[in-house]
C-alpha cells in the first residue's frame, strides 16, 4: 500500500501499504486524493539500506491500492486517510528473493505534533532502523490486525493484537 518513501509502507501498505509506508517512512501522504474519492494510488520500488545486515530490495509485482482523504486541518494538512487493496511486492536481499502479498486495509491519522498513527487489516511491510526505541530492528512483513504509532521523533512502535510478523533479515539471511 505505500513505498518506502512514504510513511507506513504497506509494501508499504499497511492494509495497504507498501514501503507505504508514506504514513511511516517519512513522506507525505497523497496529495492527489481528493477528499472523500478513493483515487489510483501506487507503490514504488524500494532499497533499504542499514535495516538488516544487507540492503533489501523491494520490487511490486502487482498493485492494485487505492487512497481517499477522509479529513483535513484547517491550513490543508491531511489529517485522516485510508488505504486499499491488493499490493504484492518481492523482497531481495542477501542472494535470496521471498514474494509478500501485503494487501489489505489502513487508517491512518496524523497529529499536529507529527505523531502518525495508523490501523491495518491485512498485510504491511514496514522498517525499523537500528537505534529505534519501541520496538526492535528489522524489516517487518504483518498479516493481521494491528497498529503502528511512528512518533515525532520517528521512533516506531508496533502494536500487534492479532498479527503473524516475519521479519525479512531473519527470512533472507
Amino acid at each position: 500500500m505505500f513505498d518506502p518513501t512514504t510513511v507506513v509502507r504497506r509494501t508499504a501498505s499497511a492494509a495497504t501499504a507498501v514501503a507505504c509506508a508514506a504514513f511511516l517512512v517519512g513522506a507525505g501522504p497523497s496529495a492527489s486524493a481528493a477528499r472523500g474519492t478513493w483515487q489510483p494510488y501506487r507503490a514504488k520500488p524500494f532499497e533499504d539500506v542499514g535495516v538488516c545486515a544487507f540492503p533489501v530490495r523491494g520490487d511490486i509485482v502487482s498493485d492494485d491500492e487505492e487512497v481517499r482523504i477522509l479529513s483535513t486541518y484547517p491550513d490543508g494538512r491531511i489529517e485522516r486517510e485510508e488505504f486499499r487493496g491488493p499490493l504484492v511486492v518481492r523482497f531481495t536481499g542477501n542472494g535470496h528473493s521471498v514474494v509478500r502479498d501485503v494487501s489489505g486495509y489502513a487508517l491512518f491519522h496524523y497529529l499536529k505534533d507529527g505523531t502518525r498513527l495508523a490501523r491495518f487489516d491485512g498485510g504491511f511491510s514496514f522498517r525499523i532502523k537500528q537505534g529505534n526505541v519501541g520496538y526492535p530492528a528489522g524489516n517487518y512483513i504483518l498479516h493481521g490486525r494491528f497498529t503502528v504509532v511512528v512518533k515525532a521523533d520517528g521512533n516506531r512502535i508496533i502494536h500487534p493484537a492479532h498479527a503473524a510478523i516475519e521479519n525479512l533479515c531473519d527470512t533472507l539471511a
